[in-house]
């Protein structure tokens, strides 16, 4: 039998060489890297938390920030934010006020720490407002509270720019402390942000509270404060203006009696006057009203608020 000699293949010479095992692990480890890559660099970063809010409440925030003693603030809606201190581990807190005409609006916090001439952004919200719904009222008064002469519209030219200026103000101290309280005891009657209508004639909506209680009830200051305006104007008659720091402050109108005089520091739950019907009134009550940082805010929003705690240890 003839056998032919089988000839070897030049491919028989080659040495395949093999990869040592410990290059296994880091090569895998590589190629996850490379595939995850785009999604290191593309992916979005999460959306900071979302808050939420009616037309004229009041929100609470806080935020931990580092550092020694920096000046925080937020801005919101072209409102500066100012906040306070809560303990000596970096918490910080605020107060914003969501005006009554403000809404439905989606908008973003950004809080920001200040420390010498450096400013960095340590936290944002995200807050939606919802637009409240708020009813009509309509009064009957007498003509000469509604069609006012040339003399009496200058009185309350005046008086009306004497309370912008002194509401225009932001002590840099917080005054209050805890919960606030209801200032009278009576019946409240949900008039905050209606739209009013005297005799037939659309007005401004009513920015506060009004809180029905028989003449000469006694009237006490919401919560820490100093008295910022005393007077007897034409709309809101004998009132009081209590400034609580940092932008806050609440009004006392109609009153029968003042008892406080201006730049008085007044406590929690002080007598600050009696319920009366000076100004435009229909009847004795207390109209309680409250601005924060220039917005027309419910005062008993700020009642519900958990401050029992946001204070500095």
């Amino acid at each position: 039998m003839n056998l032919s000699r089988v000839q070897p293949s030049p491919d028989d010479n080659i040495i395949i060489p093999t990869m040592p095992k410990y290059l296994y692990i880091p090569l895998v480890l590589i190629g996850i890297l490379l595939l995850a890559y785009p999604l290191l660099v593309f992916s979005a970063p999460p959306p900071p938390p979302s808050l939420e809010a009616k037309s004229g409440e009041v929100l609470f925030i806080t935020v931990k920030v580092k550092g020694i003693d920096p000046v925080v603030t937020g801005e919101f809606r072209d409102r500066t934010i100012p906040f306070f201190k809560i303990d000596q581990i970096g918490r910080y807190g605020a107060l914003i006020g969501i005006d009554l005409a403000d809404g439905p609006v989606q908008e973003e916090v950004q809080v920001k720490a200040q420390e010498g001439s450096e400013a960095r952004v340590v936290n944002r919200y995200r807050v939606k407002v919802r637009a409240a719904k708020f009813g009509i009222q309509e009064l009957t008064l007498p003509n000469d509270k509604v069609d006012l002469d040339e003399e009496t519209l200058k009185r309350v030219e005046v008086e009306q720019q004497q309370m912008l200026e002194n509401l225009a103000g932001v002590s840099g101290e917080r005054l209050w402390k805890g919960q606030f309280i209801i200032p009278v005891e009576g019946k409240m009657a949900g008039t905050f942000g209606l739209k009013r209508i005297i005799n037939g004639q659309p007005r401004n909506p009513h920015s506060g509270e009004d809180i029905y209680a028989p003449e000469g009830t006694a009237v006490a200051v919401s919560n820490d404060g100093i008295v910022k305006l005393t007077g007897d104007f034409f709309f809101s008659g004998k009132s009081i203006v209590i400034d609580h720091g940092l932008g806050l402050f609440t009004l006392y109108f109609h009153l029968s009696e003042v008892r406080v005089g201006e730049g008085e520091q007044v406590s929690k739950g002080q007598i600050i006057g009696l319920v009366g019907a000076t100004g435009r009134a229909t009847g004795p009550h207390l109209h309680w009203g409250a601005r924060l940082n220039g917005a027309r805010v419910n005062p008993f929003s700020l009642v519900k608020l958990p401050l029992a705690t946001a204070h500095a240890e």
